[in-house]
């Protein structure tokens, strides 16, 4: 079995760098830090609602038990925290981007 290494060149990339459809690297770079914090909110919307998720089969499993009503809650309050916490920071990230970007 023979273990092949390819190296790429830069110039192969110029029609990724040089597309039409941005005007310049500054566009391409936002546009491509904005697809990156729209990917993770989605991840993290997701994540979020599987704990939810969890933490109503917590609850409903519990059976009036304090502890494991008490972890359930926690789950559900690190949940939502979480999600406050994503969006705020998708906020202020697209306004930093828009002061820079002009």
């Amino acid at each position: 079995m023979t273990n092949t290494l390819m190296a790429a060149k830069i110039s192969d990339f110029s029609t990724w760098v040089n597309n039409t459809s941005y005007s310049n690297k500054d566009i391409l770079i936002n546009g491509k830090i904005i697809t990156a914090i729209n990917f993770f909110v989605i991840f993290s919307a997701v994540v979020a609602v599987i704990m939810l998720v969890v933490a109503g089969y917590m609850f409903i499993t519990s059976a009036g038990d304090a502890d494991k009503v008490e972890k359930a809650t926690k789950t559900v309050s690190a949940a939502i925290v979480g999600m406050v916490i994503v969006f705020v920071a998708k906020i202020l990230v697209q306004y930093v981007l828009s002061v820079i970007g002009g």
